[in-house]
C-alpha cells in the first residue's frame, strides 16, 4: 500500500493542480460576469478602502505634571503650544539668541526661552499615548526671574502669560521696558511707535492731522517690522542710547491701538496716541450672558468724559483774558498819556508789549498747533468740559490674546468672581473694532470704521475681514473653576486634522450655518494637568466661562 501510494504521487499532484487551476478560472469568470451584469461591489470596496486611507490618524495629547499648584502654568503652556505662530516665534528667538553674538541678552531670559522651547516642543499631538511631561526644569528657570512661580501658592495664568511674553520680547531687544511692568501701557508715547510708524513731529496742525490719519495703520499693510540691516536706537534701562540690529522676525503678540479724545465743546481733537499691546483685558458686565463681540464693543465704545481739560479751550480762555487785560492796560496808558515819561507810563508800555506778544503767540498756536509749548504765558484753566474718548485697534497682531477680567469688587471692598457666560465662535471678525485709513474728528463718531458689530457673519464679510487681516480662528481657551481666590486652571485645545487643508491655513469655512460649530476640520481636547481627553465641539463652545482666549489670524 505504501509503495503504491508513493508510486502514484506525481500523477495525483498533477491532477489536483489541474483541478485547482480550472476552479480558479471559473471563479474569476463568475466574478467578472457578476460585476459586469449589475454588481459594483468591487468598485465600492475600492472606494471604501480609499476613503479609509483618508481618515485622520487618532491623536493623543500629552499632559503636564502638577508640581504644586502649577495648573496655571500647565494650562497656559498647553494653550500657547497650540499656536503655530507662537511655536515659530519661540524657535526664532532661540535661534537668534544662539547665533547672534552681538546681542547682549540677559542670560536668565535666554535660559527661559531655551527651556520654554524644550517644553512646548514636546506638547504637540502624539500618535500614541505617552507619559506626562514634568515641567520642573522650566519652573526652576522661571523662578530665577520671579520667585512666585515656585512658591507652590495659587497663581494667575494671565500674569504668567504676560511674563512669558515680556521675556520673549526682551530677547528681541525691541524695547527698554517690560510688558510685565504695569506702567508700560500707560505711556502716551511708547517707543514702539518708532518701530511701527516712525514720524517726525511737526508744529503744523494740518500736517499733524495728516500724520494722525496715516498713523491709523491699515491692517492690510505688510506685517514686517524691519529688515536685517535696519538700525534702531533705543534708550536702554540705566544706560545711554545703544544701536543694535533688529532680528528679522516679528513678535506675533504685538498689536497697536489708537486712542483719540475730542472736545465736545470746541471740537478740538487731541493728538491721536498709539500704544502697543500683547493682550487685551476686557471688562465683563454683571449680566448673565454676553458675546465676545459685545465685550470688544465695550472695549472700543465711545466714552463720555466730563472732567476733560481741553487744550484748545484753555488757549482760547487765555487769549480772551489776555485781550481783556491788554484793553485795560491801553486804557490806563491813554489816561496817563502815551507821551509821558513817568515810571507808570513806562511800566504800562512794557506790559502792553508783553501782552501783545502773548496774544500773537496764542493766536498762532490756536491756528496751527494748540499743543505748542507756550513758555512764559500763564494759562487760564476754564472749567472742565465734556469730551469723548475712544480706543480702537490700529494694527492687528498675528496672535490675539483676550483676557476676560472676571473680578468683581464689592461695596465692602472684597472681590468675587464674575460667573457671566461669554459666548464664542470658531471664527472672530474684529474689523468693526479696528481703524481703517481715515480718521474722524467728530466727537459723536467713532475713530473710523462701523459703529458696532452685529455679530452676524456672512461669506462676504468673512472674506473682507480676512483681506483686512482682521479674521481670527479660536485655537485654545484657559478656564478656571472655583472662587476668585482659589480654584483650578485647565485648557481646551484645538488640534487640526493632519490631512485637512485647513491645517495648512489654505481653506476656511464661510458657511454661516457652520460658524457656531466646526465642520469636522479639527479635534478639541480638554487638558487638565496630566489628564487629557477628546471633547466634542458642542462641549467646547457651550462652556462659556473662559478666562483666556487664544486666537490666531487666518
Amino acid at each position: 500500500m505504501s509503495t503504491f501510494m508513493f508510486a502514484d504521487r506525481p500523477r495525483s499532484l498533477a491532477l489536483v493542480a489541474s483541478v485547482s487551476v480550472v476552479s480558479l478560472l471559473a471563479l474569476g469568470f463568475l466574478a467578472a460576469s457578476m460585476g459586469g451584469v449589475g454588481g459594483t461591489s468591487g468598485a465600492k470596496s475600492s472606494k471604501k478602502r480609499k476613503h479609509s486611507k483618508k481618515r485622520p490618524q487618532k491623536v493623543f495629547m500629552r499632559g503636564l505634571y502638577n508640581l504644586g499648584n502649577t495648573c496655571f502654568m500647565n494650562s497656559t503652556l498647553q494653550s500657547l503650544s497650540s499656536l503655530d505662530s507662537f511655536n515659530e516665534y519661540v524657535d526664532n528667538c532661540v535661534d537668534f539668541v544662539m547665533r547672534d553674538s552681538q546681542a547682549s541678552i540677559d542670560p536668565v531670559d535666554a535660559a527661559i526661552v531655551k527651556q520654554l522651547k524644550n517644553t512646548v516642543s514636546q506638547l504637540g499631538p502624539q500618535t500614541r499615548k505617552v507619559p506626562a511631561l514634568s515641567p520642573r526644569d522650566l519652573v526652576n528657570t522661571l523662578s530665577r526671574r520671579v520667585q512666585w512661580i515656585s512658591s507652590k501658592n495659587e497663581q494667575d495664568a494671565h500674569e504668567l502669560f504676560q511674563m512669558i511674553s515680556s521675556t520673549l520680547n526682551a530677547t528681541r531687544r525691541e524695547m527698554d521696558a517690560s510688558l510685565f511692568d504695569s506702567s508700560f501701557l500707560s505711556r502716551s508715547t511708547p517707543i514702539e511707535n518708532s518701530v511701527f510708524s516712525p514720524r517726525i513731529r511737526t508744529r503744523n496742525a494740518k500736517q499733524q492731522d495728516n500724520d494722525a490719519t496715516d498713523s491709523a495703520l491699515g491692517n492690510a499693510e505688510d506685517d514686517s517690522e524691519s529688515t536685517n540691516e535696519q538700525k534702531i536706537s533705543l534708550s536702554r534701562r540705566g544706560s545711554s542710547a545703544a544701536s543694535f540690529r533688529m532680528p528679522p522676525f516679528s513678535n506675533p503678540f504685538f498689536g497697536m491701538a489708537a486712542n483719540r479724545t475730542v472736545c465736545a465743546k470746541c471740537g478740538y481733537t487731541a493728538a491721536i496716541r498709539h500704544f502697543t499691546f500683547d493682550n487685551l483685558s476686557l471688562a465683563l458686565p454683571m449680566t448673565r450672558r454676553i458675546t465676545i463681540e459685545e465685550c470688544l464693543s465695550m472695549y472700543t465704545v465711545l466714552d463720555q468724559v466730563h472732567d476733560f481739560k481741553c487744550r484748545s479751550c484753555t488757549l482760547s480762555a487765555t487769549l480772551a483774558h489776555s485781550k481783556q487785560t491788554l484793553g485795560r492796560r491801553e486804557a490806563e496808558l491813554a489816561g496817563v498819556g502815551s507821551s509821558s515819561s513817568s515810571k507808570r507810563a513806562h511800566k504800562l508800555k512794557e506790559s502792553i508789549k508783553t501782552l501783545q506778544s502773548n496774544k500773537s503767540r496764542l493766536e498762532n498756536a490756536l491756528a496751527n498747533n494748540p499743543e505748542d509749548d507756550l513758555k512764559g504765558i500763564d494759562l487760564v484753566s476754564p472749567p472742565p468740559g465734556l469730551s469723548t474718548k475712544q480706543t480702537m485697534l490700529a494694527r492687528t497682531p498675528k496672535i490675539l490674546v483676550l483676557h476676560l477680567s472676571r473680578v468683581m469688587y464689592l461695596p465692602t471692598g472684597g472681590t468675587v468672581k464674575n460667573p457671566i457666560h461669554v459666548s464664542v465662535k470658531p471664527l472672530l471678525d474684529i474689523s468693526p473694532f479696528a481703524t481703517t485709513g481715515h480718521i474722524s474728528k467728530s466727537a459723536s463718531m467713532p475713530i473710523s470704521g462701523p459703529e458696532a458689530s452685529s455679530g452676524i457673519y456672512t461669506p462676504a464679510s468673512l472674506a473682507e475681514a480676512k483681506r483686512m487681516n482682521c479674521l481670527y480662528r479660536l485655537c485654545a481657551m484657559v478656564f478656571h473653576t472655583g472662587t476668585h481666590n482659589s480654584g483650578h486652571f485647565y485648557a481646551y485645545r484645538r488640534v487640526p486634522l493632519s490631512d485637512s487643508d485647513e491645517a495648512n491655513g489654505s481653506s476656511i469655512s464661510t458657511d454661516p450655518a457652520q460658524l457656531s460649530f466646526e465642520d469636522g476640520s479639527a479635534q478639541w481636547f480638554m487638558i487638565s494637568d496630566i489628564d487629557s481627553r477628546e471633547v466634542s465641539e458642542s462641549t467646547v463652545f457651550s462652556a462659556g466661562h473662559a478666562y483666556l482666549l487664544f486666537y490666531e489670524r487666518v
